[in-house]
């Protein structure tokens, strides 16, 4: 009898302890309960906002909640933050239009609402008229408005009355006297240019490719961005920056006349690599999410709360998630994000605002720039409803998500950081070897002295070398020297703009082979290593240009009279396109200069700069079948100031090689 009571409390044990653990095991609904829950949670998030906008009491009726000591008066910025963030959020789901559904009609009835919100927060005369000027913040939800609009053109833009969409216009227009911050501040400037683009098809481009190029900068690797300069352990990569760099490429790939053709063809190549990266970071997104649909949080605004997954649900609207990611896992680990937040008792008021908080109501988890309109950038992860119902996304049954099937026991592939594609090289032929420099035969099979029209250039040194004299230009166990001497009679002025006084003797040689970037020849790779003056009045040059006018011309080493040297590309004698970078130790240390000529279509070439092996930009130029002379020369003075060294200045080359190769 006690071994029979024993066994049955066992029994009872394991029955109750299964129920619990089966309990505790969050079972994922399938894409339709998923989908009604996530339409409902962002209308619960949106109507307070919407409904009260569309009625002009937006500002009458919305709470200010901020933290104990906030940044100024956030009553100036809270409205314009609450209204452009729920648009972006919410706007993929209206652009789906209203049909005969229950979700039809009511995606219907936010249309109609958010179209007289938009009125009303553009028209001057409106009491819910927003600051779109005052202060710096309005510039970053200004981002939002336009980003929401971008994101329904149909529904929202072209839903508007003429009137509401030039209001819409100017207050865009009005954000640029605010001066953004070195961050992903840029952002927000391009996101209104990329909207006024879309919509009036006129557009800052300057702002737009800035915000471009300095994230291209600033990636950090492995799908990261750093926040400006400086890496951030926090949301903002999905916050910001990843959709954001994805939504202003969308307009820049529908508008391609925005761009020159090089131009558009050389964007086309980032976006590759910005969907690339995203796609990397919505694969570490997506693991970050733990069984229970909790998530570490990390770093700043916390209370945005599950709007640190927007790039995640962007990556799924777009269709383009990674492979290692099917739609269901990405659908269910969401879900469960939306629903453990939800499990707070306070993440709303009684009116059904928004708290100030991460899980539930924690004002002081904030900082000081959030408020109650802050938070509803949290719709970002809403953005998934823009898929229709019918397709992968909500139709696949469940499926555990990354952290579930690990924590589970069940097999998932390996983890591995993400690296872009190395382009192939090419099979270099060599036209010039670095032997070239071994000794007067060799030298003279490959180069010739002075310049390519003679002796005189655009400084004070007139140009002496050749057989008959060695003073000058001189070969060493490999190595070419060349020498600038101090003259000590008139020998009046250089032939040459801009006519300068001849000051000194010196040296220039320049390679018989003329570079010419051809369909034959698409590639050429031209590399020396050097030792340069940098004294004032020392000029010293590695460089290409015409062999018919000028320019084009390519400077792969330059110094001015100082320790910069400039890598220098002219298109145009304007349009000139510069790196520079600090080489102190050039006259002491032997330094490796080269470019890489690569040929993108019947008019445009890309250069690669190099120093050293590294990189150091990527310029574009109309150079392609238009014949290079190379050029080594030391002239003096002209750009690199006067007056030049009274003594002898001298300038030194080896291992200088030009290769060109076949297409691949």
């Amino acid at each position: 009898m006690h071994k029979r009571r024993i066994v049955l409390f066992l029994l009872i044990f394991i029955l109750i302890s299964t129920g619990f653990a089966q309990q505790r095991e969050q079972v994922s609904p399938d894409g339709k309960q998923a989908r009604e829950y996530f339409v409902a949670s962002l209308v619960k998030i949106a109507e307070p906002v919407l409904e009260a906008l569309s009625k002009n009491e937006l500002k009458k009726t919305m709470p200010v909640e901020t933290t104990a000591h906030p940044w100024g008066d956030r009553k100036q910025v809270t409205y314009l933050e609450a209204f452009g963030r729920t648009l972006s959020g919410i706007a993929p789901w209206l652009e789906l239009g209203p049909d005969k559904t229950e979700e039809g009609r009511l995606r219907e009835k936010y249309i109609q609402l958010t179209l007289k919100s938009i009125h009303n927060a553009t028209d001057p005369d409106s009491p819910d008229f927003m600051n779109f000027t005052e202060g710096g913040q309005p510039l970053v939800d200004a981002a939002f408005f336009a980003q929401g609009l971008l994101r329904a053109p149909v529904q929202l833009w072209e839903g508007l009355d003429k009137q509401t969409q030039a209001n819409v216009l100017k207050v865009l227009k009005s954000t640029r006297e605010i001066s953004p911050a070195y961050s992903n501040w840029l952002l927000f400037t391009a996101m209104v240019e990329a909207a006024l683009l879309k919509f009036e098809g006129q557009a800052d481009m300057v702002r737009i490719e800035y915000a471009l190029n300095k994230h291209k900068e600033w990636y950090l690797g492995d799908g990261m961005y750093g926040d400006g300069p400086d890496f951030h352990w926090d949301y903002y990569n999905s916050y910001v920056i990843q959709p954001m760099l994805l939504d202003i490429g969308v307009v820049l790939k529908e508008t391609k006349e925005a761009l020159e053709g090089w131009r558009y063809k050389a964007f086309l190549r980032d976006y590759r690599l910005f969907m690339e990266r995203a796609q990397r970071y919505a694969a570490i997104q997506e693991r970050l999410i733990s069984p229970d649909g909790t998530y570490p949080p990390i770093g700043r605004s916390l209370p945005y709360r599950y709007g640190a997954f927007q790039a995640l649900s962007q990556m799924a609207l777009l269709q383009k998630l990674p492979d290692e990611l099917n739609p269901a896992q990405v659908r269910s680990a969401l879900y469960a994000v939306v629903k453990k937040h939800h499990t707070a008792p306070d993440m709303f008021d009684g009116n059904g605002w928004l708290t100030l908080g991460f899980y539930g109501r924690d004002p002081e988890i904030a900082e000081g720039y959030l408020s109650t309109g802050s938070l509803y950038l949290c719709t970002e992860v809403f953005l998934v409803l823009g898929l229709a119902p019918d397709t992968q996304f909500w139709t696949d049954p469940p499926a555990n998500w990354t952290q579930k099937r690990i924590w589970n026991g069940e097999k998932v592939q390996r983890d591995h950081a993400y690296y872009p594609k190395k382009e192939q090289q090419p099979d270099w032929e060599t036209v010039i070897d670095s032997t070239s420099f071994a000794g007067y035969d060799n030298f003279e099979k490959d180069w010739n002295y002075l310049y390519p029209w003679g002796n005189d250039h655009n400084g004070s040194a007139r140009m002496y070398a050749g057989s008959e004299n060695r003073e000058q230009v001189t070969l060493n166990d490999g190595i070419l020297q060349i020498k600038a001497t101090p003259v000590e009679k008139n020998e009046g002025k250089s032939s040459k703009p801009p006519y300068q006084q001849i000051s000194y003797h010196s040296g220039a040689v320049h390679a018989k082979h003329h570079l010419t970037i051809s369909e034959e020849y698409p590639w050429y790779r031209v590399s020396g290593e050097f030792k340069a003056p940098v004294a004032k009045g020392t000029w010293p040059a590695f460089w290409l240009t015409a062999v018919d006018g000028w320019p084009p011309e390519s400077d792969i080493l330059e110094f001015k009279g100082d320790t910069f040297n400039w890598q220098n590309t002219f298109i145009t004698p304007a349009e000139v396109s510069t790196i520079k970078k600090n080489i102190p130790d050039a006259m002491e240390k032997w330094h490796e200069y080269t470019a890489v000529l690569k040929r993108t279509d019947d008019e445009m070439v890309t250069i690669d700069y190099f120093i050293d092996g590294k990189k150091t930009g990527t310029h574009r130029a109309n150079f392609t079948g238009k014949p290079l002379w190379l050029i080594i020369n030391l002239q003096m003075e002209g750009s690199s100031g006067s007056p030049g060294p009274e003594t002898e200045t001298f300038y030194y080359a080896r291992n200088v090689t030009v290769q060109r190769a076949t297409k691949l």
